[in-house]
């Protein structure tokens, strides 16, 4: 498992999340950097599918680590037990290059029929990068796939990708325990070119709204914009969306979700909204 944060950043917080194989039971036990997890210390996010995902607050021990050491790209050795299909590590940070930014963590079992999260800005939208990383378990193959649309106060709803999902982090192993993907370290911030396009491999799970992609170079947000809707739907009925990262170069003021989260989810969206950058990562292993 990797962290790619800059020498000399605070660390705000880091959590680790495990999901199991798509309900099979409660996600296994894990030892992060040396330090034992049990299945039990973590808290289990309420979930409208049937994958089990737990997150653990490792901020105590994951924030010196990290801290001293030598900065940028960092490897951290992670086990687990269980019928886990994977993790994935965020890690929010401060530091000069983040001031007046805005890191939102989102997470909890999305709906497969269809989930929506508005993003009200603190003022319109003038300039800079709105990246956003989407955390998929129990994805595999060009059948499971995800859909995100965008819908703006200037745009009706414009289709952002066709193929969120499948396991490009699990090297597209076909087998439960390595089917979890996540937008992070090493992967692109450029949109899907084609938003049309299904396909395991054509969709790395990271984007940035500021962009546009190969068929409308128009970016999704426009200068003007005073806020931004996503709107998941899983058409295949099998992928865990269990997490939404954003970090933006401008602040973000309030989170609208529906349906409404329950309590364990808002408080890690309110532990987000302060937070001035994120680094995430993800860790696939067989079992």
């Amino acid at each position: 498992m990797q962290t790619d944060i800059p020498l000399g950043s605070v660390v705000l917080g880091a959590y680790l999340y495990s999901s199991d194989v798509f309900g099979s039971g409660v996600a296994g036990d894990v030892t992060l950097n040396g330090t034992f997890l049990s299945s039990a210390s973590g808290s289990l996010l309420p979930s409208s599918n049937p994958t089990h995902t737990r997150v653990y607050d490792v901020t105590s021990f994951m924030k010196p680590a990290i801290e001293s050491s030598a900065g940028g790209l960092q490897n951290w050795s992670i086990a687990e037990n269980g019928f886990t299909d994977g993790e994935v590590l965020v890690v929010a940070y401060q530091n000069a290059s983040t001031a007046g930014g805005s890191a939102i963590i989102l997470d909890g079992g999305l709906s497969t029929a269809g989930d929506t999260v508005r993003l009200d800005f603190a003022a319109p939208y003038t300039s800079g990068d709105a990246f956003m990383s989407l955390a998929s378990s129990f994805s595999f193959g060009d059948n499971q796939f995800t859909t995100i649309d965008v819908t703006t106060s200037s745009t009706a709803s414009r289709t952002l990708t066709s193929a969120a999902g499948g396991n490009d982090d699990g090297s597209f192993e076909n087998a439960n325990g390595a089917l979890i993907t996540a937008g992070g370290i090493g992967d692109s911030p450029l949109n899907p070119a084609d938003p049309s396009l299904h396909g395991a491999s054509y969709d790395d799970e990271f984007y940035n709204l500021a962009l546009g992609n190969g068929v409308d170079a128009t970016p999704f947000l426009q200068v003007g914009d005073t806020f931004v809707e996503l709107r998941t739907i899983n058409p295949s009925n099998d992928d865990n969306v269990f997490g939404l990262f954003f970090s933006s170069t401008f602040q973000i003021d309030d989170v609208v979700t529906s349906p409404v989260p329950e309590p364990e989810t808002y408080a890690m969206l309110l532990a987000g909204l302060g937070l001035l950058g994120f680094s995430a990562r993800r860790q696939k292993r067989s079992v």
